[in-house]
């Protein structure tokens, strides 16, 4: 009897075994039989890709403008970029991006710096705002719109605001770094003239 033969096909036998195991185990996952729990931030094996393909297309992001106040046709009714504290800092901007498969997905995020470099709002995935549509173009413009809510004691000085977007289709994330500024509400007080 040949040995060498009997081992290798020892060896065979057990990769067969792990292969018809991995594919089972694989595929009671897809199917929903088995259910995967991802801890913390980790993503799911099943949704990661293992080859890195590149998706043609282009993500940009176009005439941001902070402003007082935002219509709902999106358009800047009062651009400006200093505001006083206890105002609300509004802002819009326009995304191109192309289509995957006929679908738009955008995924927005934002982060907040203080004048003294405290991170006030960092980015956050229970924050997400996703959006999601069907297209039947190569690229779409999509207008946003949201604001910032600023509060009594907040430090007057420049923020620094960090709008982050991702295109998860394409696999493409453009990040946008802007700055306004916050001032002291100014109360003018009418003088009495007392006959004294």
């Amino acid at each position: 009897m040949n040995t060498h033969g009997s081992i290798m096909m020892e060896l065979f036998i057990f990769l067969i075994v792990i292969l018809l195991t991995s594919a089972t185990v694989l595929f009671l996952v897809q199917s929903g039989i088995l259910q995967v729990r991802a801890v913390g931030d980790e993503a799911s094996i099943l949704n990661m890709e293992f080859i890195p393909v590149g998706r043609e297309g282009i993500l940009a992001m176009k005439e941001f403008q902070f402003c007082g106040q935002v219509n709902e046709q999106y358009q800047c009714l009062d651009p400006k970029e200093t505001f006083m504290i206890r105002e609300e800092v509004h802002f819009r901007f326009v995304v191109e991006t192309s289509t995957f498969n006929g679908e738009v997905m955008l995924v927005e995020n934002y982060k907040l710096k203080s004048p003294s470099g405290e991170v006030l709002l960092d980015v956050d995935v229970n924050r997400n705002l996703h959006y999601e549509h069907q297209s039947t173009q190569k690229n779409e413009q999509i207008y946003f719109k949201d604001y910032l809510i600023t509060e009594f004691g907040d430090q007057t000085g420049e923020y620094t605001f960090e709008l982050l977007l991702e295109n998860p289709l394409l696999t493409k994330k453009v990040v946008l770094t802007r700055k306004f500024s916050l001032t002291e509400h100014k109360e003018t007080f009418a003088e009495e003239d007392g006959g004294e």
